[in-house]
């Protein structure tokens, strides 16, 4: 146990011993031999006690990496009180994605390149703003349709995508978009990803979470389509660290 990490934790999180002990039901005098160091080795129990108060794993007292961050152990929380109908589809739904992810892994790689749009206003991206990564990704039938990437880093597209995913786009602008397809346009130097409809003759594009007002796009001229999304790709150089600690 290492007593600095505590001590940090304590002190980012503004607790004094007085509150912790308050918190954790963790007498003072044994908070502060553990504190202090004196206490090299304290039980199960007590640490777990603190960890629960401090809301944090008992990896972070140790320096270990943090299996579980704390983000996630709420949830599992959570899962544990949901009906069991729900926690069978929850569980379906991450055997269905786990599965999906073996599938696509491979030892053959490939480059594709991929872009990071800075500047987003109400959902729409300056096409100037972009900063372009050359990455590496296993080669499989996903990547291997995809023409470039684009790395979301706004949480605008919520729930349909979520922030620091990465999207991969075929470009075939020649293609006329489908009931429900979801594409890249440009429309005066701006960027913006949502789902096609036809509605007679005129095709309307949807905001993906309902926070932008139809937009009549029937004007390949005003409304350029750059790319097909085909599907979310996993770019570890990019997102690994990001998403597993929900960090921006």
């Amino acid at each position: 146990m290492d007593n600095k990490k505590l001590k940090e934790i304590m002190k980012a999180q503004g607790y004094t011993i007085e509150m912790l002990s308050l918190i954790s039901n963790i007498p003072v005098g044994t908070l502060s031999k553990i504190i202090s160091g004196i206490t090299s080795n304290p039980g199960y129990e007590t640490m777990s006690a603190i960890a629960k108060a401090l809301n944090c794993s008992l990896d972070e007292f140790s320096g270990r990496p943090v299996l579980i961050p704390y983000c996630y152990e709420e949830y599992l929380r959570r899962f544990k009180l949901l009906p069991t109908c729900q926690k069978e589809y929850i569980k379906y739904v991450i055997d269905l994605e786990y599965d999906r992810m073996i599938h696509l892994q491979n030892d053959k790689k490939i480059t594709l390149r991929c872009y990071e749009f800075t500047n987003i206003v109400d959902g729409w991206a300056e096409l100037d703003s972009a900063k372009t990564h050359n990455v590496t990704v296993d080669k499989n039938f996903l990547t291997d349709s995809c023409t470039f990437l684009v790395w979301l880093r706004t949480d605008l597209l919520e729930p349909k995508f979520f922030k620091n995913s990465v999207l991969g786009f075929q470009r075939n602008e020649g293609q006329r978009p489908k009931n429900g397809e979801i594409w890249l346009v440009l429309h005066n130097g701006l960027l913006f990803i949502g789902r096609f409809y036809k509605s007679h003759e005129r095709f309307i594009l949807k905001s993906l979470n309902g926070t932008i007002d139809d937009i009549p796009a029937t004007d390949y001229s005003q409304y350029r389509r750059l790319g097909l999304y085909v599907g979310c790709v996993d770019v570890p150089e990019l997102t690994k660290e990001k998403t597993a600690l929900g960090q921006d």
